[in-house]
């Protein structure tokens, strides 16, 4: 079968006097009539832009002047085979029998990212599953595309909830105490994990001849106490105290950078990218205030006596407001794009004054930024007093701020796209009959110190499992 560019989207007949215009059409029918050869033309306008499978069993001959009797043009002259960004042009193998080909130019366009950010390899051929010989051919590569960063966040983490206002004093029947705010709880979007939850103290109650104390803001993670955050209430030691802040959180782990080789497959290569950073922990609630009392201290000044009514508590405090919920972890690093001349998949291979040239690998992206944590909610305010009271009734105590979440973690980096001669599973190429030309690696993403994405590797040849 016969083959020229030039007669691309003409009909023909395989001929030397009316050849195909698409390599792809006289490959599969010098397949099925069974002569397994295939002659190609080149020199000016003969390049075959095309994705072309070549199973085992067919011979391809390019290199031949089609002008001049299709004769062979000489080691200098050679069929170009191209195919658009992101295709590999040339794939060899299939049914049993040998794949050969013969002064044929194959060049991998450069190029340049997915949607998803990943880098596109840049690969000229694939062997799989057969015996390959080449002769005097060309596999070229070209510059892969890097890797994306991993994307910013355009917003903090979910913000704390304010504390809830504390009972007014004198608001009960006698001897009825008074409530204070209710501990909120800030679920951080995920109901049924608690341990995200960030949880105000509630208001200390008031009674008529006291108050009662405020609950502390959750999480407590110190054993020994220190963050324990409520405002006492009132006492013969004094009136109540509010609320204190919670805790702010620390930042999230960040996130390994990427690791390992990659893999390769019938479909190409596909780098690593490097892990999310972990999520910031909830800010801790902010304290309950204390509550007041509604009588003085020998029980005979009721405070709250309004002509009907004695024996009343007083103002209750507020609860605090619930910490801010953890920042989410910065996005890793998306993996660059490999630049890779063949790739050989279980492939037995043969070359005779072959040249194999890679670009370079894409660099890796960064890791990204975690998300800032939410800011912790205002804490509620203490319960009002009756203005027609005493002038010794106070109102209820504040509850605290609650803390900041934490940072999430920076992603880790993306891997380093690779230059490769050969990438291969299986049997170890020969490295007889064939010269290469390697680009430069990419090196890998930012991340945290210690979390850098690995850089890519320059070499003839490299092993994958």
């Amino acid at each position: 079968m016969f083959v020229s560019a030039s007669r691309a989207g003409s009909a023909g007949t395989g001929t030397k006097a009316e050849p195909f215009g698409s390599l792809q059409e006289a490959i599969n029918q010098a397949q099925q009539n069974g002569t397994g050869r295939v002659y190609a033309c080149a020199g000016d306008g003969e390049e075959f832009t095309e994705v072309v499978e070549v199973p085992g069993g067919v011979t391809l001959y390019g290199g031949l002047d089609c002008k001049s009797g299709w004769l062979w043009a000489g080691e200098a002259t050679k069929t170009v085979l191209t195919a658009d960004e992101g295709m590999i042009p040339l794939t060899m193998g299939g049914p049993s029998g040998t794949v050969r080909i013969e002064d044929l130019h194959v060049v991998a366009k450069p190029t340049t990212q997915q949607r998803n950010g990943a880098g596109v390899s840049s690969i000229a051929a694939i062997a799989h599953g057969t015996a390959v010989e080449l002769v005097r051919c060309k596999l070229e590569a070209g510059d892969a595309a890097p890797g994306a960063d991993g994307a910013a966040f355009t917003e903090a983490g979910i913000a704390g909830l304010p504390g809830l206002t504390g009972s007014p004093g004198c608001s009960r029947s006698d001897s009825e105490r008074v409530p204070g705010g209710k501990a909120v709880v800030n679920q951080c979007g995920t109901p049924d994990d608690p341990a995200d939850d960030s949880t105000g103290g509630y208001g200390g109650w008031s009674y008529p001849a006291m108050g009662g104390p405020g609950g502390d803001g959750l999480p407590l993670l110190a054993a020994s106490g220190d963050q324990e955050n409520h405002g006492t209430g009132w006492s013969s030691s004094g009136r109540c105290a509010n609320g204190s802040s919670g805790n702010p959180r620390p930042r999230g782990a960040p996130g390994v950078g990427a690791e390992g080789p990659g893999r390769i497959s019938m479909t190409g290569y596909a780098g690593v990218s490097g892990a999310p950073g972990s999520r910031g922990a909830p800010g801790q609630g902010g304290g309950g205030g204390g509550g007041d009392r509604g009588e003085s201290l020998n029980s005979m000044d009721y405070l709250c006596y309004d002509g009907l009514h004695a024996d009343r508590a007083g103002a209750a405090g507020g609860s605090g407001g619930t910490g801010g919920c953890g920042g989410l972890g910065g996005q890793g690093g998306l993996p660059g794009g490999a630049s890779i001349a063949l790739l050989s998949i279980d492939a037995t291979l043969s070359f005779e004054a072959v040249v194999l040239t890679a670009g370079d690998g894409g660099r890796g992206g960064n890791g990204g930024d975690g998300q800032l944590g939410g800011a912790g909610g205002a804490g509620g305010e203490g319960g009002s007093v009756d203005p027609r009271t005493s002038d010794n009734l106070y109102d209820g105590c504040d509850g605290g701020r609650g803390g900041k979440g934490g940072d999430g973690g920076k992603g880790g980096g993306g891997q380093g796209g690779h230059s490769l001669g050969i990438a291969f599973t299986g049997t170890p190429p020969p490295l007889g009959g064939v010269a290469m030309q390697l680009g430069l690696a990419g090196i890998g993403g930012d991340g945290d110190p210690g979390h850098r994405g690995d850089t890519g590797i320059a070499a003839d040849t490299l092993a994958f499992n």
